[in-house]
């Protein structure tokens, strides 16, 4: 039985990391937490702060499958690369839950702009777990 969660490079997605390691220790479960690397970011940098993140929540990685993946372009996917990555992944690995973090928008930017979370929770085969992450200033303000 499998949890998988995809995170970002986000200080504001530590929500979303406690929340998937607290489902999968009580359900005992793997979790595997998986970020999806832009085709032209640095992999081994963003290693580092995801081990960063996920170590300043659950004090290790023991027991925790890190999958760092770079994104795979294809011309037919031009917006939504993220999510169908983490779709893919999720469809290989067939988990029993997926958590994600969604970000509140408002306004014209609820209509206006795609969302990574949006689409995962449209698409995915199995129940989607979604948290709400705080945005990068209130992180930062709290890390102080």
């Amino acid at each position: 039985m499998v949890i998988l969660t995809a995170i970002d490079r986000d200080p504001g997605c530590k929500g979303v990391v406690e929340t998937a390691y607290d489902l999968a220790t009580n359900m005992d479960m793997e979790l595997v937490i998986l970020h999806v690397v832009p085709e032209d970011g640095n992999e081994e940098a963003a290693r580092e702060e995801i081990e960063d993140i996920v170590t300043s929540v659950i004090g290790s990685l023991d027991g925790v499958d890190l999958r760092i993946m770079p994104e795979q372009t294809r011309r037919d996917l031009p917006t939504g690369r993220t999510a169908n990555h983490i779709l893919q992944v999720a469809e290989e690995l067939d988990p029993d839950y997926i958590v994600i973090g969604s970000r509140k928008r408002t306004g014209l930017g609820k209509i206006l702009l795609g969302s990574v979370s949006k689409l995962i929770l449209a698409n995915a085969d199995v129940p989607v777990v979604t948290v709400e992450q705080k945005r990068r200033a209130e992180a930062e303000a709290e890390a102080e």
